[in-house]
């Protein structure tokens, strides 16, 4: 499966023809060259231009590099949009994009003038990467623009697919290594693209999604079976859990529970025909759900999960599962024990942007450092500082910055580059001996982990993940949508699309985990290792909880 897909531009994502050829037929008027009908400028389409203007007219190299300032002078205000998307592009593209391709424009055409075309169709969300020629002249042949690709993504030709409608895509692609298709339904024959090596051909968008998704052989059916939800926890994340997963594939919200009935119908209102509950052992008992999303206090986890695990319920529960180690391996050998999934939301791990980013970490060549940081000021603590605690800031719930965000970067930490050798942890407490924010030190055997932490300040730098050959920076590592990869011949800009409420990437994770048994090894392993780093650093800090006293 290549799962890194090349996308020639002219005559393969767009229908050019006007808008090249009326400028060609511009630029030839300049030497007095005047040509009637523009069909007879289509073999301009696809090649480098000054190559063209050499060929065709028998221009000197001196004259051509003028044409192409001539031609320039019409495209880049009108011809760039006398232009047509082929039917069937945009749906391909998304489809893609949505099984986790990674898709790349790669044309002899200037960078600036394909960015506009693809922004122009709205069709430019769907790649990381835009490689073209520059405007003074650099690498305008098709090779070199196919190996900036391999290059910019870190990757073997081997791992590509170059799909175009010209000799010359074939051709760069064979230079490069890379398997090439041929598109039919652009300007290139089928004798052209055969003898340039093409290794497969297809004569629509439509043969051409069929063969680049017939590559997975082993592609699943979709599963439209249902998981029935219960909710424990009526507050804000749990609404945000709701609307994040309500169309996604395999969610059903069916019960609810909270300490009183007023409050759970209150939640339930207008989602549905729910069934409610203010007793938790009528809760766990009922068979109106398979599975509970646990969304209440920290020091309620514990308790909670395993009374639902005990009544053959699996369990999805907000970070942290637990309130230290000795509780979430309890919780973990009752899963096992009773046959049932017990995963924790660690939203952040499970994003599409966050899977990306593991793949251009191997661009960095040998990781040396990492520091991850989530720093958000917390509007609770405005009220504490009025003297109102709320849950966030009340260590009674084994709650604090620790808990609540620093959470994200030790589980990112341990996700990326598995459980330390050692740590060293430093915080802030504040007055009623919560902490307000705080770093952990963690040591690797080749390596320094920095997790950064605070709900009393903001960050305006970037999380870092620093290589021998390069380094990235990357905005939100709660939340991984934008990266910016600096290497020595790369200065890289990436983004990736994905919900807005991510909520959703952690569900079907679960979902998968439920009705396959698989998976969940890893995601348990993550969870007992940040928890044995947590525990650490409170006893480093001196921040006890009452649940650790239960454990002891």
């Amino acid at each position: 499966m290549k799962r890194y897909i090349f996308f020639d531009l002219d005559g393969t994502l767009t229908d050019p023809m006007l808008g090249i050829t009326s400028s060609v037929q511009y630029a030839l008027a300049k030497f007095g060259i005047s040509v009637r009908y523009l069909k007879e400028l289509i073999p301009f389409i696809g090649p480098p231009l000054a190559q063209s203007f050499q060929q065709f007219y028998g221009f000197s190299e001196e004259q051509a590099k003028e044409a192409v300032e001539y031609y320039r002078e019409y495209f880049s205000p009108k011809g760039i949009f006398e232009n047509e998307i082929y039917s069937g592009i945009p749906q391909l593209l998304r489809a893609l994009y949505d099984a986790g391709f990674e898709l790349a424009v790669t044309t002899s055409k200037p960078r600036v003038y394909a960015e506009r075309i693809l922004k122009h169709f709205g069709i430019d969300e769907y790649f990381t990467l835009v490689a073209g020629s520059e405007l003074d002249g650099t690498r305008v042949k098709k090779d070199e623009v196919i190996r900036y690709a391999l290059d910019a993504y870190g990757i073997e030709g081997k791992k590509a697919l170059m799909i175009g409608d010209r000799m010359h895509d074939m051709e760069g692609a064979a230079a490069c290594g890379v398997e090439s298709v041929g598109v039919l339904y652009g300007y290139g024959s089928r004798e052209e693209l055969t003898a340039a090596g093409a290794a497969h051909l297809v004569e629509s968008v439509k043969e051409l999604r069929e063969f680049l998704f017939s590559q997975d052989a082993e592609k699943e059916e979709e599963d439209t079976t249902m998981v029935r939800f219960g909710f424990i926890g009526t507050g804000k994340i749990a609404e945000n859990f709701y609307q994040a997963n309500r169309f996604i594939n395999g969610f059903e919200l069916t019960a609810v529970y909270s300490r009183t009935l007023e409050k759970a119908k209150e939640f339930g209102f207008r989602k549905g025909n729910l069934a409610y509950f203010d007793n938790l052992e009528e809760f766990a008992g009922s068979n109106a759900f398979d599975a509970v999303y646990l969304a209440s206090p920290n020091c309620c986890h514990h308790d909670q999960a395993i009374a639902m695990m005990r009544a053959g319920k699996h369990v999805i529960c907000e970070k942290p599962l637990a309130s230290n180690y000795e509780e979430a391996k309890e919780m973990f050998a009752v899963a096992e024990e009773e046959g049932v999934i017990l995963m924790e939301g660690m939203r952040s791990i499970y994003t599409p942007g966050f899977q990306k980013m593991t793949e251009y970490m191997e661009t960095l060549g040998t990781i040396r450092r990492a520091t991850i940081q989530y720093c958000q000021y917390s509007s609770r603590y405005d009220n504490f500082k009025r003297g109102i605690i709320e849950n966030a800031f009340n260590p009674e719930l084994s709650n604090g910055a620790l808990m609540d965000i620093g959470v994200y970067t030790v589980a990112c930490m341990i996700r990326l580059f598995g459980a330390p050798k050692s740590i060293k942890a430093s915080g802030v407490r504040l007055s009623n001996g919560v902490d307000g924010e705080g770093t952990i030190l963690m040591e690797y055997d080749n390596m320094i982990g920095e997790a950064i932490y605070s709900k009393i300040t903001n960050a305006a730098m970037p999380s870092q993940i620093l290589g021998e050959d390069g380094v990235m920076l990357v905005t939100e590592m709660e939340n991984v949508k934008d990266l910016h990869i600096k290497r020595r011949t790369v200065d890289q800009t990436i983004h990736f699309e994905q919900s807005d409420n991510i909520l959703n990437y952690e569900t079907a994770a679960f979902i998968k985990m439920v009705k396959t048994g698989t998976g969940w090894e890893t995601a348990r392993d993550i969870t007992l290792e940040t928890m044995k780093v947590l525990d650490e650093a409170r006893r480093q800090m001196g921040i006890v909880f009452p649940a650790d006293q239960k454990t002891e």
